[in-house]
């Protein structure tokens, strides 16, 4: 279900006369700006090879990897794996490309990047500029509130939307917002109603297998279905809904545990799903089900599962799927490797409930993904999972250069019960990404998050090519804001690039923005006690902003810790750092101006409040509060955490230091239930 109002990112491609490429050139492995029906439908009239970037326009220094596709115009085959390629730049005084197509800017000015194959050639056209300036803006560019439901849109040139009462935009790029979203309404039934009797495991499949477009399906209240059950490729354009009797949830309100009681159960006994999709399923619309590994059972490697995550082929992914108001259950003492696989395009997972996601001895998450275009939609819901409450990255896409694009996370309740503590399941992290691109997490609530097989950060970027064969694996384009994180050892960690095994993805991180955040007993583990950190941010990253978040009430080791290789265009701005054991560091360096040089150069480090820490150590612009307690906020003990006397810390009249306490509060309002 793609929107209708879908953004085509531009991308700059040209064939050179040996490609004699004619209509559209995008890419057929690059999920930039198409959505799957796009992508699948493209001819062998658009040549035998095409290269593509995601940035066409760079600063001095930056890099971007060129994208190459071959494809046999007689038999419309992809080949690129089959073929060697051989990159070069018409100018390597602006741009040099190494031999697996990573481009690097050397100097202001314009060039072309060529591929050629056996079968042929392409280029591409590039422009390099001079680095950004680092000078605030403080502009207000849009006057109107801030809203979780009514998220602006950036599009490229990459220039921010900024709500007034934040005051100021980024001074470096920020990243895109999703280009698309998923339809979730409740579709019109058109056809058939297929009414399935209670228990009878056969005849459900059989329904699953009939239905056609239009049609709904029934299961009785209170039945019980077990077994494995597989949505399959129906005919016919409209949805296919399966849904449960007894639901007295209406839509856009989450299920909860006691509504639930009299849905019908769907239940798996082993490690095969209760649900799973056949190759290239779409257009289904779930609601109404209580869908569960059996009580004591042993293993499970997937409760539902939206896809294989192994597709070789754009036409194999699924599409179009929705879970709404749905109960999925791990059981109390089962291991189960995730509750939803989210492998495919347009997929979403909306008002439901997901609890006891949990493993011993390996990854776990509610909701964890790997590979498809997108759009994804997780909205909404109460998620409980070990390793990971929600994933994406974690495996190899099959398939060369696709990365999981358009997410939407708003509105959920990341949550792990304290009890899971003491090595009972393997707990890493709360929300993760290894592999994604234009990323929206918004007004969600992550509570209680410790270290175990991790040190403990309940956000954790990281870029990695996971299995060593997916060097495009990315993070870029991720906007963090409205979130609330409370009772975690850790808060925050940005890693630009994993090296595992030897291999390292091509590119950094790029484009992330941290901006709203309330870091609430952040910084001491739940259940040891021990030390932990507000923020670190390792290695290479490109345009990354941390500005107007509060950490506050934990006493950490680290107020922010830096390490790896030298960042560019970082911002940190008008944010709260509460009392931390040692304040902003870096490994082998000094605390404050000293590690923010050199790990940081240029960097905006401006209008903070670092709480206890001397003032000779840091950069000018900042304030240095001996203390703040819970009386400095207008209502700690009613959720806002604006501070009162925020002139007094501000490095720009007029703007916020630390958190909007109003906006924060809208944007979580309906985000935790019980």
């Amino acid at each position: 279900m793609f929107s209708s109002s879908r953004k085509m990112v531009p991308i700059l491609l040209a064939c050179s006369s040996l490609a004699a490429c004619s209509g559209d050139l995008l890419d057929p492995g690059s999920t930039e700006g198409a959505s799957a029906s796009v992508v699948s439908s493209l001819k062998a009239s658009s040549g035998p090879m095409t290269i593509s970037l995601m940035d066409s326009a760079l600063a001095v220094g930056d890099t971007v990897r060129a994208i190459a596709v071959a494809r046999n115009i007689r038999t419309n085959r992809d080949v690129t794996r089959e073929m060697k390629f051989h990159f070069w730049s018409a100018d390597t005084a602006v741009a040099v490309v190494d031999r697996r197509g990573l481009i690097t800017a050397k100097s202001k000015g314009k060039t072309k990047i060529y591929v050629r194959s056996l079968l042929g050639a392409a280029s591409v056209s590039i422009a390099v500029g001079m680095p950004v300036s680092a000078t605030l803006d403080t502009t207000v560019i849009s006057s109107g509130p801030a809203t979780s439901d009514t998220p602006p849109t950036i599009a490229a040139p990459m220039v921010p939307i900024v709500p007034q009462e934040l005051g100021v935009a980024p001074p470096f790029n920020a990243p895109m917002l999703p280009a698309a979203s998923v339809n979730v309404s409740v579709p019109r039934v058109t056809g058939r109603t297929i009414r399935v009797p209670a228990g009878d495991a056969a005849a459900l499949q059989s329904a699953l297998g009939s239905a056609v477009g239009g049609d709904e399906i029934v299961l009785p209240a209170g039945s019980e279905f077990v077994g494995s059950f597989t949505l399959p490729k129906h005919s016919g354009a409209d949805d296919v809904t399966l849904r449960g009797e007894g639901l007295t949830t209406p839509a856009g309100t989450r299920l909860t545990p006691a509504a639930a009681a009299s849905l019908p159960r769907i239940i798996t006994t082993n490690v095969f799903a209760a649900i799973e999709t056949a190759q290239g399923a779409s257009n289904w619309h779930l609601m109404g089900l209580s869908i569960s590994l059996r009580a004591g059972a042993v293993d499970n490697y997937g409760i539902v599962r939206l896809g294989t995550g192994s597709e070789t082929a754009l036409t194999q992914f699924v599409s179009d799927i929705v879970l709404d108001r749905v109960m999925i259950s791990g059981g109390e003492t089962g291991n189960t490797s995730r509750c939803v696989a989210f492998n495919g395009n347009a997929l979403a997972v909306v008002n439901s409930w997901l609890a006891d996601c949990h493993a011993k001895g390996r990854d776990a998450q509610a909701i964890g993904g790997w590979t498809g275009l997108g759009p994804f939609l997780i909205e909404n819901n109460h998620l409980e999972g070990s390793g990971q409450n929600i994933m994406f990255g974690g495996a190899d896409p099959a398939i060369t250069n696709v990365t999981p694009s358009d997410i939407t996370i708003r509105g959920n309740h990341l949550y792990k019960p304290l009890s899971w503590g003491g090595g009972r399941w393997t707990v890493k992290a709360a929300f993760e990404l290894k592999n994604a691109r234009r990323v929206l997490f918004e007004g969600n609530v992550i509570e209680n998050h410790w270290a175990d097989a991790q040190v403990g950060f309940a956000i954790l970027f990281q870029t990695v090519n996971q299995d060593g064969g997916a060097p495009w694996s990315k993070i870029q384009d991720v906007t963090v804001r409205n979130n609330i994180v409370k009772n975690s050892t850790s808060g925050f960690n940005l890693l630009s690039r994993m090296r595992i095994n030897g291999a390292v993805p091509d590119e950094p991180m790029k484009r992330v923005l941290v901006r709203n955040n309330l870091f609430l007993n952040v910084g001491r583990d739940p259940v040891s006690g021990a030390g932990g950190r507000m923020l670190q941010l390792m290695s290479d990253h490109e345009d990354v902003t941390v500005m107007q978040n509060t950490w506050f009430g934990a006493h950490a080791n680290n107020a922010l810790m830096f390490d790896g290789e030298v960042s560019k265009r970082l911002m940190l701005f008008n944010n709260v750092f509460g009392d931390s054991e040692y304040g902003v560091m870096g490994s082998g360096y000094g605390e404050g101006a000293a590690s923010i040089t050199q790990f940081a150069p240029g960097a905006v480090v401006e209008g903070n409040a670092f709480v206890g820490r001397m003032e000779r150590l840091y950069p000018s612009r900042n304030a240095f509060p001996s203390a703040i307690d819970a009386a400095a906020f207008v209502s700690s003990g009613g959720g806002d955490y604006t501070l009162r006397a925020t002139m007094a810390f501000s490095a720009n009249a007029s703007t916020i230091v630390g958190v909007n306490g109003a906006a924060l509060a809208n944007a979580v309002a309906n985000t935790v239930s019980r």
